[in-house]
């Protein structure tokens, strides 16, 4: 998820409003090892020190971190919402709840429906690209992709990568 965010230089509050909304996102359903693990690497990676528990506690306001990630331009708005979406692909599902939770961090960081479906793409494009990389058979990168809602098209790009 760190290569997300080459190129952006997110200060300390930028990143401590992510891993807030990660843990939000991340709480909906229960937290799963997968995801604690996706949420603290992308942590330590940009240094923080205060723990995962303590930054929870803090809570997450999500027009408190539009402001926060506005400041940053678009590109930070887009790497917030693309780790949301690979978030609930972590622990191999994503729920309805999971899916309004991002749809309401869209709402305030004002994102319509199609820009939070094109980020969603985004995303899945990602996992897919991840996996064609594992996986020699691209029949079943294939049938994954499709099971995930991307079209042939997307599938097919995601493989020529």
């Amino acid at each position: 998820m760190q290569e997300l965010y080459e190129g952006i230089d997110l200060t300390p509050e930028q990143s401590e409003w992510i891993v807030r909304g990660l843990l939000d996102l991340a709480a909906v359903d229960g937290i799963h090892e997968a995801e604690r693990a996706l949420i603290s690497d992308f942590h330590a990676g940009e240094g923080g020190a205060e723990s995962l528990e303590a930054l929870a506690a803090k809570g997450f306001d999500a027009q408190a971190a539009a402001a926060v990630f506005q400041n940053g331009g678009a590109r930070v708005v887009e790497a917030f919402v693309v780790s949301c979406y690979l978030l609930i692909y972590a622990d191999g599902q994503h729920s309805d709840a999971e899916r309004a939770r991002v749809a309401e961090y869209g709402v305030a960081l004002g994102l319509d429906h199609g820009a939070l479906e094109e980020l969603h793409v985004k995303a899945r494009l990602y996992v897919l690209q991840s996996l064609a990389h594992l996986l020699w058979n691209r029949d079943t990168v294939k049938e994954i992709g499709a099971s995930m809602g991307l079209t042939e098209d997307h599938i097919n790009r995601a493989l020529e990568k």
